[in-house]
């Protein structure tokens, strides 16, 4: 875990991605690796450039994005929901944690 000062140029360059028109991108398997810590389960990771690729990219078969993107703070969750929205997801929502946001979303 890298500290609270560390953690800004990576949300603010997460904010800046979320802004920003997707760009295409080939798309990620759903079950990539796992997170540690207060998030459980088999959930992709993401780097915030990632993000650049569109949203679709992390769906997995059911038409669901179950993503985490670690070492950003909450700062930064309205602008992921507004990327998710702009994208046409649903039922959208964003989980701050120590380690980083988690995000579901549903097409």
């Amino acid at each position: 875990m890298i500290g609270f000062l560390q953690r800004i140029p990576r949300t603010l360059q997460l904010m800046l991605y979320a802004l920003l028109p997707p760009s295409g991108g080939a798309p990620i398997p759903a079950r990539s690796g796992e997170v540690q810590g207060e998030v459980q389960g088999d959930v992709p990771r993401c780097l915030p450039r990632q993000i650049r690729g569109g949203m679709d990219r992390f769906l997995d078969a059911r038409g669901e994005l179950r993503l985490f993107i670690p070492d950003c703070l909450a700062l930064a969750a309205p602008f992921i929901l507004f990327r998710l929205k702009r994208e046409g997801f649903s039922r959208c929502y964003v989980q701050a944690s120590k380690q980083g946001l988690y995000v579901e979303g549903r097409r």
